[in-house]
Parts: C-alpha cells; structure tokens; sequence
C-alpha cells in the first residue's frame, strides 16, 4: 500500500500517524488550506479543505464513489477520519454518506450543466479588437497627414507603417494577459487531482503557407465546487505554447497528482493551475519593446538619414534602389549568419528513431498585383519519443520549408512512406526542435542572394563606371 500526503502542494511518501497529526496542530488554517491523503494501490483518497469559519469540509473517494459527510468536520474529526483511512480500519466509511453509482451520474450532468461554457482564453478582448484596428486606422491617416513630407515621401516610412499594426497586436496581447493575472489573483482555490497528463499536436495553416503542428502538454485535472465535479485543461493564464517546456510541464502534472485550481467563482470552468505572471513575459515583453524602438529608429534614418549620406558620395546614384538594395543585402547576410549558426549546433544534435504517420503533398497558393501562383510542398508528420515524452513534427529540412513543384515535392515525400522508421535529430535543450535533413545548401543560397544584393546597390550607386 503505497500512501501519500499532500499538504499545500508537499508530498510526503508513507506519511505516520504524526505527520498527520502535526498537519492539525496549526488549526484553525485558513482559507485555501488544503491536505489530501491517498493510496495509490487501489485510487481511494480524503481531501480535506479549511473553511473561513475554522471548520473542515472534507470529501472521500473509495476508488468508485464519492463520500461527504452530514456536515463540516472539526479539526479533531478530520484528524481522526484521515488516521483511521491510513490504518484502513474497518469503520474508516461510516464518516461519510456514499453516493449511488446513479447519484454520481445524475450529480455529474448536473455539473456538467449548471455553468456556464468558460470563454476561450484565445478569444481576445473587446478593448483588444478595438485597438489592434485603430492601429490600422492610424496607418492610413499618418499616410495621409505627412504626405508631401521628407518623411512621408519614402518608402522606408510605409514600410514602418506596416508593422506598426504587428507592434500594437503584440503589446495589446501582453497587456491583455497581464489584466488576466490581475484578476485571477482574486479567484478561489480548490483541491484537484490530475486525470490526464501527456502532449497533444496542435495544427495550423495560414493563407498561403504550409501546415504546422507543434507538441503541447494535455493536462486535464478534475475538482469539486459546491459538490459538483468539474473538469479542467488550462494550466496558466497565458497558455502553455509547448516548446522546450513540455517535457518539465508533463513531469510537473503527474496523473493522480493532487494540485491547487484557481477558478473564478462565478464561472468555476474558467480555472487554471498556475495564476501567475507567465513565466519570460517581461523580458519577452522588453524584447518587443526594444525591437519596435530600434525598428522605428532604423526605419526612420533610412527614410531621412541615408539619402543624403548616399547622394554626398555617389551624387549619380539610383538612391531609392541603392538604400532599399543594400538594406535587403543586410538582412539576408543576418539570415545567413543566423543559418550557418543553427545548421552548426543542430550537427551535434542527438539522433532518436520515429514512424511517419502521414506523408504527401501540400497545395501552397499566393496572390499578388492580382496574380495567382500555385507551388507544392511536402507534408510529412512524424512521431518520436524523447525521454518518455511523445513529439509530433513536420519539420523536414532544418530551418526551411520548401514548395516547389509537384514533383519535387512528390519526390520528398517518397523518401518517407508513410509508416516507415525514420531517422529524427532533435534539439536537446528543446526536443519538440526537430528536423529529417540538416541541408547545408539552402544558408549557400542566402548568402548568395545577400551578394548579389550588395552588387546591386553597387552597380545602382555607379560604383562601377
């Protein structure tokens, strides 16, 4: 019999009659307290929450059905229900009135319908939708109040005024999730246990783009509100986007684990495990900061420091096409950098073997100016299994995804029947990082473009005559 104790979120294996006794001897505890008491042989347990006015409700399960007693206990009565569990006298059952298999269904329904549909905490905020769209909104009348300008006549500036939006949507989430995490703080907390711990693969396509699916956790968690069960799968105000912490996530949330829910009380399905601030949210959120300013700023000195720079040495320079040129040199030489980088790191990644579960092709379409191009992409999803922990991934080529022909893709995808064992080099420090192929051409192509750039500015500059 392998019994555990859970006070407040510490565990103590084979805890003694002392140990729960010593639990009491802070009695009256105050709100939000909580033990659990649980064998995990046969999944019995006693859970036992403080109430404000000093007293105890507890509830017990045999493994089949749910026990609750007439009335709240004492300090002194729930010390000696959990002693008597414990040693597993006979009478430990006589404490508590046992529901029905058909009371536990009925009671389940209920619960099930009496609240109300918790929001989706993807759906954004009214106040959200409205500023991402004033964003917008600014982008056309800032176009049209400093036309005419130095400012106004570069391209640079309307290309600053088309991530503007991107900016708005990224600090308006961050501060909808902060508003979030304010108010959770006044939420109330109940005992759960976890009833479902693994990773599940979350799919997405954008117009014009390739499938992706990256691996989250899957946690579900089951607690009690007014005697009605209810099920859960949120673990933190912000999400849990995967990533390199799936695996510490998974481990953190065992099955059977007794946890604190956080639930709003006047919607208890709206509930998580974590209520914090997300963890990096405030260095993510000064990153953000940081590159919009250094954007502005560059974007600003392209538009009204470089032209001038340009004309004084090259006075016969195509200036716009030299600045815009180079610009577009700078960035694929970065892109270059940042390949090479990763392709070196990922030479060294461990090796893992997995099974294909689909393999085909991809139909990717684009418009622009009005026109329709149609190309092909390869569309392989594969599984693999990294310290107990399963992955799903459709990263082929490291770092790059590549459409072309129907062919060609065609002929990727017949390297990976589906089925087959496959090769998988994975990220140590982030397993759900995966790739097939580590292709040293295409960080090549990068940086040929990035030259032929440079030559172009060159050439448009008159460097050459």
């Amino acid at each position: 019999m392998a019994i555990e104790l859970c006070i407040n979120g510490k565990f103590t294996t084979d805890p003694s009659a002392d140990d729960i006794g010593r639990a009491f001897d802070g009695a009256p505890h105050p709100k939000g307290w909580y033990l659990v008491l649980d064998d995990e042989d046969d999944g019995s347990n006693i859970e036992v929450t403080a109430r404000p006015e000093g007293t105890y409700d507890v509830t017990a399960d045999d493994g089949h059905r749910e026990g609750h007693p007439d009335r709240p206990f004492t300090a002194d009565q729930a010390k000696a229900a959990l002693l008597k569990y414990r040693a597993r006298e006979a009478g430990w059952r006589e404490a508590f009135t046992w529901q029905s298999d058909a009371e536990d269904d009925e009671e389940e329904k209920k619960g099930e319908n009496s609240f109300p549909t918790a929001k989706r905490s993807s759906e954004p905020p009214t106040w959200a939708v409205v500023a991402v769209i004033a964003s917008f909104v600014l982008v056309v009348i800032a176009g049209y109040v400093l036309s005419g300008t130095a400012l106004g006549n570069s391209e640079f500036f309307y290309v600053g005024l088309i991530f503007l939006p991107m900016a708005v949507l990224l600090v308006v989430a961050v501060i909808a999730k902060m508003l979030e995490v304010r108010r959770a703080s006044g939420w109330s907390t109940a005992v759960g246990r976890i009833v479902k711990s693994s990773t599940a693969a979350q799919r997405h396509r954008s117009a014009g783009d390739a499938t992706t699916v990256k691996t989250v956790p899957a946690v579900e968690y089951e607690f009690a509100v007014g005697g009605r069960k209810v099920r859960g799968n949120r673990i933190g105000i912000g999400g849990d986007s995967g990533g390199a912490d799936t695996e510490a996530t998974v481990r953190r949330y065992t099955v059977g684990a007794a946890v604190t829910v956080y639930y709003d009380p006047a919607n208890p399905k709206n509930c998580v495990l974590e209520r914090g601030v997300p963890e990096g949210i405030g260095k993510g959120l000064a990153i953000i900061v940081a590159f919009v300013i250094a954007f502005v700023g560059i974007v600003y000195w392209l538009a009204t420091g470089a032209p001038p720079l340009v004309e004084r040495y090259y006075p016969h320079a195509n200036v716009p096409v030299v600045i815009i040129a180079a610009s577009m040199g700078v960035l694929m030489l970065l892109f270059f950098v940042a390949s090479w980088r990763l392709s070196r790191r990922a030479a060294d990644w461990p090796l893992v073997r997995g099974t294909v579960l689909s393999s085909g092709t991809e139909k990717i379409t684009k418009s622009s100016d009005g026109r329709r191009s149609v190309t092909h992409a390869p569309a392989i999803e594969y599984a693999y299994r990294v310290n107990d922990v399963d992955y799903v991934s459709r990263q082929v080529k490291l770092g790059a995804t590549v459409s072309a022909s129907e062919s060609y893709a065609a002929g990727v995808a017949s390297r990976y029947p589906k089925g087959a064992t496959i090769d998988v080099h994975y990220d140590p420090a982030n397993p759900s990082n995966a790739a097939l192929e580590n292709p040293a051409g295409t960080r090549w192509f990068l940086l040929a473009i990035a030259a032929a750039l440079f030559a172009l500015a060159a050439h448009q500059a008159g460097a050459f005559t």
